[in-house]
């Protein structure tokens, strides 16, 4: 399987790269479970559309209803907190963190494949 550098690769020619998309939302699932969201499951035949509307709620819920999580998942991610301050000064705060949470997610994926 050859996994490209950039999600952005992923995302405009998923179906060529269907194997490390659904990686990519394994990863995910595995991320969000190792924080204790076990209910949270996303299915790995989703479009990248279909995981961005997904992601929405979702993140929402956890920033205003399960902090805790949501703050161990950013951490989880390894998403620095000077990261996600220069991203809240943003309109679209979420969306933007939505986005890098996938691209931190889709390098543990190309990592893995490039020392496995």
């Amino acid at each position: 399987m050859t996994v490209p550098t950039q999600l952005n690769e992923v995302i405009k020619n998923t179906e060529r790269h269907r194997e490390v998309w659904k990686q990519l939302i394994l990863q995910l699932n595995k991320d969000l479970a190792l924080v204790g969201l076990t209910e949270i499951e996303l299915h790995t035949n989703i479009t990248p559309d279909e995981l961005w509307e997904g992601l929405h709620p979702i993140f929402e819920e956890l920033m205003h209803q399960k902090t805790a999580n949501f703050i161990h998942l950013l951490y989880r991610i390894d998403i620095h907190e000077k990261e996600i301050q220069q991203l809240m000064v943003e309109d679209d705060f979420l969306e933007h963190l939505i986005k890098r949470v996938v691209e931190r997610s889709y390098q543990k994926v190309y990592w893995r494949s490039v020392y496995s």
